[in-house]
């Protein structure tokens, strides 16, 4: 019985840590606008139909800890990487009405041609829930939802990379058993779980 459940345990970690082949191939040549990480609170700010209720409020050190630990990932692109400061200064010059239909995607391919990019990545952060407790036991694990958007202003497509993840013990999701022995056992902090999905969303955004 012991051998069957360590088989299910080594397969599911070897599939759960597969590399999966970018969903985008943003050619070497592109230049790539990063905007800054912001936390929509009505609808109208989104560029998908994610809806948040009743989210608590995300602190700006924490916008601001995303937005260094999704530069030093960006800085590692193929692609030629223009920061947020850029990114910040177009979009305060932008003068149009996201209330309209398709008004907060007509913002964003805006802010990219403004910065002369070929494409612009919009993230947004919608939970934050840090660990309560230590590496080796908790009270509550961490929990992040994360999304980027990766948008090409010449062609409008628009690709979606979302993560929201609640990190859990390997008895409670054998599936994730990869995970599992990659972090050592170790309930990990919020942001260490949020670099996890930044890492996986460069990487299949083809970034």
């Amino acid at each position: 019985m012991f051998r069957v459940f360590l088989f299910l345990i080594i397969s599911a970690a070897l599939i759960s840590c597969a590399p999966r082949e970018p969903a985008v191939h943003p050619e070497e040549s592109a230049v790539v606008a990063v905007a800054g990480f912001s936390q929509p609170k009505h609808r109208r700010e989104m560029l998908t139909r994610h809806v948040t209720v009743d989210q608590e409020v995300i602190d700006d050190e924490i916008l601001r800890m995303l937005d260094s630990d999704l530069a030093v990932l960006a800085g590692e692109s193929r692609q030629e990487i223009i920061g947020p400061a850029a990114v910040k200064k177009c979009r305060e010059l932008q003068d149009l009405d996201i209330d309209q239909e398709g008004g907060t995607f007509h913002y964003w391919v805006q802010t990219g041609k403004c910065v002369q990019a070929d494409y612009i990545l919009v993230p947004f952060v919608f939970k934050w829930k840090e660990r309560k407790g230590g590496e080796w036991g908790v009270e509550e694990p961490a929990a992040v939802t994360l999304e980027l958007n990766l948008i090409n202003v010449r062609t409008f497509e628009h690709y979606r990379y979302f993560f929201d993840e609640r990190q859990k013990s390997l008895f409670e999701d054998l599936s994730r058993a990869g995970r599992f022995f990659k972090r050592g056992g170790r309930w990990i902090s919020a942001r260490s779980l949020a670099n996890e999905g930044l890492e996986k969303g460069i990487r299949e955004l083809g970034l």
